[in-house]
């Protein structure tokens, strides 16, 4: 949904800009189709459920990002880099839970965060923490209350020579959706629903218009790797476009994860130039490993490999396929071909997390991308050959993935509408919110 990936209506002229002076990439992929396993995906270099992340995490939930995790800010601050986070975090259950690791024992100096997404919506928001502590209501617009804490770091910052590693991670689009009326009134003819999406995205591109002025101004742009990308693919609601891809958000289809790219580099990623690689987000740590030279921070197996021979114009060396795992399917990309595969159904009464260690594969899927990138032609019963190449590797990979899961023991592993496809003794969610509270508690014991 941005005019450089083919979109007609939504005005994105900075994200626009940044494709035309650097480089789009037309093959990237999140770490998963959902929030906060494709952002675990991202910062550690890994698929997801190695750390047990499995989908996005609720509020008030165990789960979190581990804090033996190596992550991307632990690395740029190995090199001495400045480091900070602002944004959605969407890596812990309960920003008051002092057991589950901020983004400062993440490896961030200064942040200033929610837990998921701004509330009650993006204005005036009540739900971020600074450094740990609530900051209560902050006026403004989510997307400029980010971009404007970001400049205020940068500009406190006591040594102004050193690299720093900033992350802005924006709530925008996420639903509840608010931005200035001169934003909404552009899209006005277009509905309200799908207006207010078209004029959400417009107005967080003006405020990565206003990030970019200040790095332009302060002489940083072209000292600095910049990147533009999204968690995963768009719900299915008015206005969201996939661009013809099938499937949305929570789908392993093309739809749900593959996600618009482009970056800039002087002189590695410049020109307007155009890159068809398959990339994945666990890339992004192995590629900073190399492009400090630096030896893995510790022995967990990374699922991404190195991409500056890609930025540089040469073939990547990829020996293992990536995968994608989730609640009920996984996926494998290797080369123009992808498996798509489907769980075995959970038996009730059985732990949930022991069937996410022991399941398996009831059916699967084969797909030529290059042929067929809207997954419309199954190719499992005429590429027999290719399809049991391709079948072995998806199992090598699953049983791979499920040795690393570390089960949890606490509360709400699963958000409650997710836990309620698998365990039909508690009631689906539609039901649960009209539960009294001694009731509610009851249902989430029983997950």
């Amino acid at each position: 949904d941005v005019g450089c990936f083919g979109n007609k209506i939504i005005e994105t002229p900075n994200i626009d800009q940044l494709a035309s002076d650097g480089v789009k990439f037309t093959q990237f992929y999140a770490g998963h189709p959902t929030c906060s396993p494709s952002r675990a995906g991202m910062m550690a270099g890994r698929t997801p459920f190695r750390n047990g992340v499995y989908t996005y995490i609720p509020g008030n939930s165990c789960v979190h990002l581990r804090d033996e995790q190596v992550t991307l800010a632990e690395i740029c601050k190995k090199q001495g880099y400045d480091t900070g986070f602002f944004g959605k975090w969407g890596l812990i259950g309960d920003m008051e839970d002092k057991s589950q690791p901020s983004p400062n024992d993440q490896g961030f100096d200064y942040w200033l965060a929610t837990h998921n997404n701004a509330k009650p919506s993006h204005k005036n928001p009540t739900n971020f923490y600074r450094n740990g502590k609530a900051e209560g209501e902050i006026k403004g617009y989510s997307s400029q209350i980010v971009v404007d804490n970001a400049m205020e770091w940068l500009n406190s910052r006591k040594d102004k020579s050193k690299p720093f590693l900033l992350v802005l991670w924006f709530h925008e689009p996420h639903r509840t959706l608010a931005q200035p009326e001169s934003f909404t009134k552009k899209y006005e003819k277009y509905g309200e629903d799908a207006g207010e999406y078209y004029a959400n995205i417009n107005h967080m591109d003006f405020q990565i218009g206003r990030m970019m002025n200040y790095l332009n101004d302060n002489k940083l742009t072209d000292k600095s790797w910049i990147t533009f990308t999204s968690d995963n693919g768009p719900k299915d609601l008015a206005g969201r476009s996939t661009n013809g891809l099938r499937g949305r958000k929570g789908s392993l289809y093309e739809g749900g994860y593959k996600v618009p790219t482009a970056m800039y580099w002087k002189g590695k990623l410049e020109g307007g130039k155009t890159i068809n690689e398959p990339l994945v987000f666990f890339d992004f740590v192995p590629t900073f490993y190399d492009l400090f030279g630096m030896e893995p921070m510790s022995q967990d197996q990374l699922d991404g490999v190195s991409m500056l021979p890609v930025i540089e114009g040469e073939k990547l060396n990829r020996e293992d396929p990536p995968v994608w795992m989730a609640v009920k399917h996984m996926a494998i990309r290797n080369g123009d071909w992808k498996v798509y595969a489907y769980f075995e159904d959970y038996t009730p009464g059985t732990s949930f997390q022991s069937y996410l260690k022991t399941r398996k594969i009831e059916k699967y899927e084969l797909y030529n991308l290059i042929d067929d990138p809207n997954e419309t032609k199954d190719l499992v019963d005429k590429n027999k050959e290719t399809f049991e190449m391709m079948k072995q590797l998806v199992n090598k990979r699953k049983v791979d993935v499920q040795n690393d899961i570390i089960p949890w023991k606490g509360k709400a592993v699963l958000p409650y509408e997710v836990a309620t496809w698998f365990n039909k003794n508690i009631p689906p969610a539609k039901i649960f919110k009209k539960l009294s509270a001694e009731e509610q508690d009851l249902m989430k014991s029983k997950q």
